[in-house]
């Protein structure tokens, strides 16, 4: 019996114990679903709360790795690529590259609106096949990166505004490369622009492209070129200001420029006294017409070639044009507007035989006192 006794005892005991325990329990629970709910400090964050979190705190990513989210344009096999992501219809390029050559260098299309332009000329460059990338920068062309293909041909991408792979990088056709762009002294003037040249392996370092670029593009996608007309223009030199109004005056002379460092050397025209209203662009001399739109440095500027005489007149400054490329235009005619107001002044330049000379002889103008 006292054994028994015993074991009961310790039994009723246990049994006590289980009871207050799960009384316990179920008093914790209670609370836990009446109270507000939280989670323990050093518990893990569910998947929402930790993508909230990330997104929070976490800085933007840079331009450089953010890929286009605009489509690349294959051609049938899936091997090719065009070289800038969006659509092709935004660009335009020649047959042949302004030097003859057989580089094509695609800009952006003349009827694009100032926003569509501004969109144009930040698109993200592809490559056109696989390969290997070869950074390709220098003082001449630019940030660029040569793409050793996969066929056997060389690809080179000049003047972009950024690169995002590094040298040696593997590359799958239409991966993005890096930003369309004006970088180098060849460029640095005028619109952000792909400079493209395509040659067999290993022959674009010291020669002229070997295969032309514009027919490379048509073969593979079906795009034309843009066919601008050759003008006969008669044997022309500068003469006259681009702007005639008798209180138009140098602003900068060109010894001044010259030293001064502006970013490129030559006069600079204003008006002493209170600006007038919009001016009249004229063309200094006949020639065929380049118009470079909304550059950093000096806005839009309008390019007057006469190939007979090797001379180039350069306006920039200008508020809008009235020609297009590859127009012929006569000296005297009108071919934009200025608004000295808004922009108080107009920068001239002349090149003779690809160096800039003093235009000042030309002009027939006074010199600001």
């Amino acid at each position: 019996m006292p054994r028994l006794s015993f074991a009961l005892t310790a039994a009723l005991s246990a049994a006590a114990g289980v009871l207050l325990l799960l009384l316990a329990i179920a008093a914790v629970v209670a609370y836990d679903q009446l109270a507000p709910q939280r989670a323990p400090a050093d518990a893990p964050p569910s998947p929402l709360e930790a993508t909230l979190a990330i997104a929070a705190v976490a800085p933007e990513h840079p331009a450089e790795s953010e890929p286009d989210p605009a489509p690349v344009t294959f051609d049938t096999t899936g091997t090719y690529t065009f070289p800038i992501a969006g659509d092709p219809a935004r660009w335009i390029w020649t047959h042949l590259h302004w030097d003859g050559t057989h580089a094509a260098d695609i800009e952006a299309h003349p009827a694009l609106s100032y926003p569509d332009f501004v969109d144009a000329t930040n698109s993200t460059l592809v490559a056109v096949t696989g390969g290997v990338l070869v950074d390709y920068s220098g003082s001449v062309g630019g940030q660029g990166y040569m793409l050793h293909g996969d066929d056997g041909l060389d690809y080179y991408y000049a003047h972009m505004a950024e690169q995002w792979l590094p040298d040696g990088a593997r590359v799958a056709p239409g991966q993005p490369l890096g930003i369309v762009g004006n970088t180098g002294n060849t460029a640095q003037f005028i619109e952000p622009h792909l400079h493209l040249a395509i040659g067999p392996r290993d022959s674009l370092w010291a020669q002229q492209p070997g295969i032309n670029a514009a027919e490379w593009i048509q073969s593979h996608f079906g795009l034309p070129w843009d066919e601008r007309p050759s003008h006969a223009v008669p044997f022309d030199t500068p003469h006259g200001p681009p702007v005639v109004h008798p209180d138009v005056a140098i602003l900068t002379p060109f010894e001044e420029a010259t030293t001064a460092g502006l970013a490129e050397p030559a006069i600079e025209l204003g008006f002493t006294a209170a600006p007038p209203g919009d001016q009249d662009i004229i063309a200094p001399l006949s020639g065929t017409i380049n118009v470079i739109r909304w550059t950093v440095h000096y806005g839009t500027r309008i390019q007057i070639t006469n190939d007979a005489a090797q001379i180039t007149a350069v306006i920039s400054g200008v508020d809008g044009w009235l020609v297009t490329d590859g127009e012929a235009v006569q000296a005297g005619q009108v071919i934009g507007r200025w608004n000295p107001a808004s922009r108080p002044r107009l920068h001239y330049m002349i090149f003779e035989n690809g160096a800039i000379i003093d235009p000042t002889p030309s002009l027939g103008l006074s010199r600001a006192t």
